[in-house]
């Protein structure tokens, strides 16, 4: 289905009620706003709807004109708080009754704020979405696919980010992207990320905020960029939260509850999530040898999950000089299911055929906590200190029964175990200073640490029956991975009339030591390997601010991507000697350049923003595979999975986003992505048992783009419907292609009062499913993955709470976990 045929439905039905709600009365909001210390016009402010009852964000909004004014359009009949903010500046707000007739606010005075740098607010709305040099921040409020989801299905309805059947993230086709929640790693790697995303609900999340050329403050890892999820934490004086509950037709259930309670010298906040989750899936492998034979499996997949998120915080602020804060996060899990694959084969020295049946059970066990102190000298001149400690555990348990045929007749029923202990601890440690040294000039400095451990264990065991599993001492690996991060950063950035620039460098070292035991073995019987390194990453963007709220932005960065622990790790894992994976302690870091030219324009009923990008990665990691003989076998031969430095990958393109308010109902927020992606064919030696395999990929010079449409409508009866469709064409990878995927859902969300009701549709045509083609030394492949499927989701939220209209802002605002950082709501 094309992109014009899934935005047509929502498109007609949208015109077609658009009518009907021409019989409400509807009024005008006006008012001007400027800046207190010096009377002079404030533009581009944002001014916003508030519900008085429960303090939750209306879809009524707009910004301020040049001199200013502003007017809100055809807002319902009603009580309301009018919420006016400025980047810089202290938000106010002012009770406001609508009738029928234009309301006039007249004048609002925001006092400054500690923020220098501005950014342009696209559009007051609930989906509000604002830019500045280095990031573009994403609300999710209004999103009512985020209804019962997680953090991770949350991500795939962010533009330019993509998360496949697996949970891999990817922003702009790269997937080495590296995800915070706060500002914090909190232990979360490429292995485990999927799992803990995972265990966080959607409706525990503010925003979701994109970086793709951050600043020298934060971490250079993630070549693609940064995915910041911020948490809900509101500093409005009073108490107020919400309840949710939802359910689908895979029996998947969540209930979540959310409250903040900021009085005097304390903010407060506290959230619980509690959920069971099924969920179906299935994978379709088809490999063909160049000698005529093959190997295919198909395979059927049932997953189950119960899960528990808890999150604590508070911020006490003894006066307006001094704040600490300390938060805590933790998350329950308990998975389990089942996965029955048949294979079939005519390779020599093999089964015909293969039916193995695997019952998986596993635990997660995480916790967070972050104490921190922040002191404020005077006007935008602060030090802020903080550390926390991340820890990330659990058993996991694989058995699986495995009946061969063999061309004889005769069959073979063997019996595997596996077990593993996975644990991840972390400290990560920052101090930041920033002071405003002259009117127009901020100077940030710091440090930043990341300290982790891993060990994991595992072992193997192997029998006739379920019940007589004997050990596999030649399997069993302990494997240990310490990498130490310490970071020092210098950063200048500030403005002149229309102009805004930025400059910064950031050194990092850092120390790798990983261990590789087996069976018996102590660390005295094995040498660590270990290596150190240093490098520098410098950042700057300079952008100009033209008449008639038009911006353009130059941005660039270096960036690296580390190989971490199961990468490196040399032990050979033969629990299934069809596909035997093995680390690369070769790998070396990969080093990436960004540069990207951004163009920003709004205008009353639409916004527009272009970036023309380039991304050059000389040394990217990837994962390859390659036929070699088996360990202990020479005879047969079979694949191997590992990562490797694959040679110079460069992605030139644009990125279009726009969004256009048509009918005064109709929202169409489209996001296109067009580049060309280039990697030189190349050759690499990869290690295994004391000898070199040379792995090859050829040249590939491929156009790729995507695109994503999400349909907004406001219907009368306080209904809201949204549409989404998204589609990605054919990408490039290290030895093949992934191949087109496309998706669409919608949802309808009715409001009563403090009441919110959702029906969200996800893949509505059953069409989510990834295919990748690979091309190899002597084989070619194609493997088909799927999860989910059509899904139908109901979900109820409650909002209450009773919150003041007077300012809470005497006390330093801090984002609790996002390294100290003040963060606009």
């Amino acid at each position: 289905m094309t992109t014009n045929m899934k935005v047509k439905l929502p498109v007609s039905i949208a015109f077609s009620l658009l009518m009907a709600g021409s019989v409400y009365a509807d009024g005008n909001i006006t008012g001007s706003v400027v800046e207190k210390s010096t009377s002079e016009s404030l533009s581009y402010a944002t001014v916003i709807l508030v519900n008085p009852e429960t303090g939750a964000t209306l879809p009524f909004g707009t910004l301020t004109d040049e001199n200013g004014r502003f007017v809100i359009k055809n807002a319902p009949s009603g009580k309301y708080i009018l919420r006016v903010s400025s980047i810089g500046n202290v938000p106010q707000e002012r009770e406001v009754t609508v009738t029928d007739s234009e309301v006039n606010i007249g004048k609002i005075e925001l006092a400054e704020d500690s923020k220098l740098l501005q950014e342009v607010v696209v559009k007051g709305q609930r989906s509000q979405m604002s830019v500045n040099a280095e990031r573009r921040v994403f609300n999710v409020s209004s999103n009512i696919a985020a209804t019962g989801a997680s953090a991770n299905e949350l991500l795939a309805s962010v533009p330019s980010v993509d998360v496949n059947s697996d949970g891999e993230i990817s922003l702009r086709g790269n997937d080495d992207v590296l995800v915070w929640i706060n500002g914090k790693e909190m232990g979360m790697n490429a292995d485990n990320r999927a799992q803990i995303l995972g265990q966080i609900p959607a409706e525990t999340i503010e925003s979701i905020e994109v970086m793709t050329n951050p600043s020298s403050k934060h971490s250079s890892a993630g070549t693609a960029g940064i995915i910041n999820i911020r948490l809900k934490k509101d500093h409005r004086h009073g108490y107020f939260g919400s309840a949710e509950a939802n359910v689908d037709t895979r029996g998947t259930a969540n209930v979540n509850f959310n409250i903040n309670y900021n009085e005097g010298k304390f903010e407060s906040f506290a959230g619980l999530g509690l959920k069971t989750q099924h969920a179906p899936g299935g994978t379709t492998s088809r490999r063909n040898y160049a000698d005529g034979s093959f190997l295919n499996s198909d395979g059927d997949t049932k997953q189950h999950e119960n899960g528990m998120f808890l999150r604590l915080g508070t911020n006490f602020n003894p006066n307006d000089k001094n704040t600490f804060y300390l938060s805590a996060i933790g998350t329950l899990g308990h998975k389990w299911g089942n996965t029955a694959t048949v294979h079939s084969s005519n390779l020599p020295n093999q089964w015909i055929g293969n039916v193995n049946r695997m019952h998986e059970t596993g635990d997660t066990r995480g916790a967070n906590i972050l104490l921190g102190y922040k002191h404020s000298f005077g006007k935008d001149h602060s030090l802020d200190m903080n550390v926390s400690y991340n820890v990330w555990q659990g058993p996991n348990d694989n058995n699986s029964h495995e009946l061969a045929e063999w061309a004889d007749g005769r069959e073979e029923s063997v019996w595997h175990g596996q077990h593993q202990d996975l644990k991840i601890s972390n400290w990560e440690a920052a101090v930041d200073y920033s002071n405003v040294v002259l009117p127009w000039l901020r100077l940030e400095a710091g440090y930043k640490g990341n300290y982790n451990h891993e060990n994991s264990p595992a072992s193997y065991a192997k029998g006739e029956t379920e019940d007589n599993l004997q050990p596999l001492d030649n399997l069993y690996n302990r494997f240990r991975y310490d990498t130490d991060i310490s970071a020092l950063y210098l950063n200048v950035a500030g403005n002149h009339e229309l102009l805004t620039f930025s400059a910064g460098l950031r050194g990092e070292w850092w120390q790798v030591r990983t261990r590789s035991l087996g069976y018996g073995q102590n660390d005295a019987d094995v040498a660590p390997f270990k290596k150190n390194d240093f490098a520098l990453f410098p950042t700057a963007s300079i952008g100009w601010a033209f008449r008639g709220n038009n911006e353009l932005k130059l941005n660039y960065s270096r960036r690296i991507r580390r190989p971490f622990g199961p990468q490196l790790n040399t032990f050979v894992n033969l629990a299934d000697p069809s596909e035997v994976h093995l680390g690369n302690p070769l790998i070396l870091p990969e080093f990436s350049h960004a540069l990207e030219l951004s163009y920003i324009k709004n205008w009353d009923e639409h916004m527009l923003s272009v970036s023309g990008y380039m991304r050059s990665n000389p040394d990217r990691i990837s994962h390859v595979s390659f036929l070699a003989p088996m360990v202990g076998n020479s005879g047969i031969y079979t694949m191997y999975y590992g990562h490797a430095n694959v040679g110079s990958m460069r992605n030139i393109g644009m990125e279009i986003i726009s969004r256009n308010t048509l009918f005064r109902r109709l929202t169409l927020t489209t996001t296109l992505n067009l580049y060309n992606s280039h990697l030189g064919a190349w050759d690499t030696e990869y290690p295994l048992n004391g000898d070199f395999y040379t792995v090859h990929g050829d040249k590939q010079n491929r156009f790729v783009w995507d695109i994503r449409c999400m349909a907004s409508v406001r219907l009368p009866w306080d209904l809201a419907f949204q549409a989404t469709g998204r589609y990605n064409s054919r990408r490039v990878t290290a030895q093949g292609t992934m191949e087109p995927d496309w998706d669409v859902e919608a949802g309808l969300r009715k409001t009563v009062g403090a009441w919110n009701f959702s029906l969200v549709c996800k893949d509505i045509f059953n069409s989510k499913e990834s295919k990748e083609i690979l091309y190899g030394n002597g084989y070619t492949q194609s493997i088909n993955k799927w999860s989910g499927g059509r899904t139908l989701r109901l979900a109820v939220t409650y909002s209450f709470g009773k919150t003041s209209t007077h300012s809470h802002d005497r006390h330093q605002h801090i984002d609790t976990g996002g390294y100290g950082e003040e963060h606009q709501h």
